[in-house]
């Protein structure tokens, strides 16, 4: 098993790294490491690369892993790809607008303990752990049920700043 203590750079987020994951997909020594959001939260982990490298993360506390991020390892590069996972997108109906109906949403999806993602075009994003849950949530909603729009889909889905929280 190969470990891995640091996080060379992000693929997604400037272009340093891109003759490097360029040569390495030249010579065959670029690897793809699939991970779910719990997963990229543990600063120690095992895990196996797509092709079935065992690699030992053992990184600085706190540190949190993010879709894209680069590792180096004995000449090897290995890119981390999050998976997707359910998640409900809530959309506010057109003029439907209000405090009152953004406290209760926000305090609906609070008390499940539950990380956010407000999208550009004011949606609400937040995870489930299985399907049982929409309905939950449905009923949950049942009082502004009539001012939103609830869509379930598989996506990558990444906390807005401060709005990641400990998931019960």
């Amino acid at each position: 098993m190969l470990l891995v203590d640091s996080i060379l750079g992000n693929s997604y987020h400037g272009n340093n790294l891109k003759e490097k994951i360029d040569f390495a997909k030249e010579n065959n020594t670029l690897k793809r490491l699939f991970l779910s959001r719990a997963q990229m939260e543990k600063s120690h982990l095992r895990a196996e690369t797509e092709d079935g490298l065992e690699i030992g993360l053992s990184l600085e506390p706190g540190t949190v892993l993010r879709n894209g991020d680069v590792l180096e390892i004995n000449s090897q590069l290995i890119i981390i790809h999050q998976l997707p996972e359910k998640v409900i997108r809530v959309m506010i109906n057109e003029n439907e607008w209000s405090p009152n109906l953004l406290v209760q949403l926000g305090h609906i999806i609070g008390n499940r303990h539950r990380p956010l993602s407000i999208t550009s075009d004011g949606c609400i994003m937040f995870p489930i752990h299985d399907e049982t849950e929409v309905e939950l949530f449905e009923k949950l909603f049942s009082d502004i049920i009539d001012h939103i729009s609830l869509v379930v889909e598989d996506q990558i889905f990444v906390p807005n700043n401060g709005m990641n929280v400990h998931e019960h």
